[in-house]
């Protein structure tokens, strides 16, 4: 290849014979101790894939000639290797990783086109950061319009009686005038001769009860006057409508 390898910015070296170094290698994936090609070339994997590429005949598979792995001594030696070696330590190292040399590969043999470099650490990190807190200002906003219904869930937890509208709007934590506001906006309630009377879907639906009490007017006759009463199921539906505005 005449074209030189750059993976992250970091040059890799290429000897005589077309090996890669790993050396160079490392040092573009962060230079950790633990991923140093040493420890990679003791792996029964490694091991495996250098003796089965031995084996293959005329080449077929590798780019260069001779030996698989070659050391170099000198300060400015290192440790060459086929360029098929060079993935497999590349994805010992991570998938991340991996995928960047596979790139800096096919910029290297794509012809006539500009090769763009890889982002660096710096811009990955603040690429990394300001994903982190989009998705962190996203569940603080779930969080705020989840809040009253888990608020509400945990003061009627288990509960199965039934609550005024006063101690309904205590539960969800409003004061009366907006929970009778809301429950009436959304059809759960209405007026009926100056008292709150519920609509019977939603009493069918387990939102709501009504009770009858009967009493006498001026005229002695017998009326019947209804209370409203939310199931711990309507309260929780009035303010789970409360957060969502």
């Amino acid at each position: 290849m005449t074209s030189t390898l750059s993976i992250l910015g970091t040059t890799i070296r290429q000897d005589a014979e077309g090996r890669f170094c790993l050396n160079d290698c490392h040092r573009a994936s962060g230079g950790a101790s633990n991923d140093a090609p040493a420890q990679w070339l003791r792996t029964d994997t490694a091991k495996k894939l250098i003796a089965e590429l031995e084996t293959m005949q005329n080449c077929t598979v590798s780019e260069t000639t001779g030996k698989q792995v070659v050391t170099e001594p000198g300060r400015n030696g290192g440790t060459y290797v086929v360029k098929e070696l060079v993935y497999a330590y590349a994805m010992w190292i991570s998938p991340a990783f991996h995928l960047q040399v596979i790139r800096a590969f096919d910029a290297l043999v794509t012809k006539g086109l500009k090769i763009v470099e890889p982002l660096t650490r710096e811009q990955q990190v603040a690429q990394a950061l300001l994903l982190s807190q989009d998705i962190i200002r996203e569940k603080d906003e779930q969080i705020a319009i989840l809040a009253p219904k888990a608020e509400v869930a945990d003061k009627i937890s288990g509960s199965d009686g039934l609550y005024t509208l006063n101690l309904s709007a205590k539960a969800a934590q409003m004061p009366l005038n907006q929970f009778t506001r809301i429950a009436h906006a959304n059809g759960f309630i209405f007026k009926q001769n100056g008292k709150w009377n519920a609509y019977s879907d939603k009493v069918k639906a387990g939102h709501c009860y009504v009770k009858f009490h009967s009493y006498r007017d001026r005229d002695g006759d017998e009326r019947f006057s209804p209370q409203v009463f939310f199931t711990p199921k309507g309260i929780e539906r009035i303010a789970r409508i409360s957060g969502q505005h």
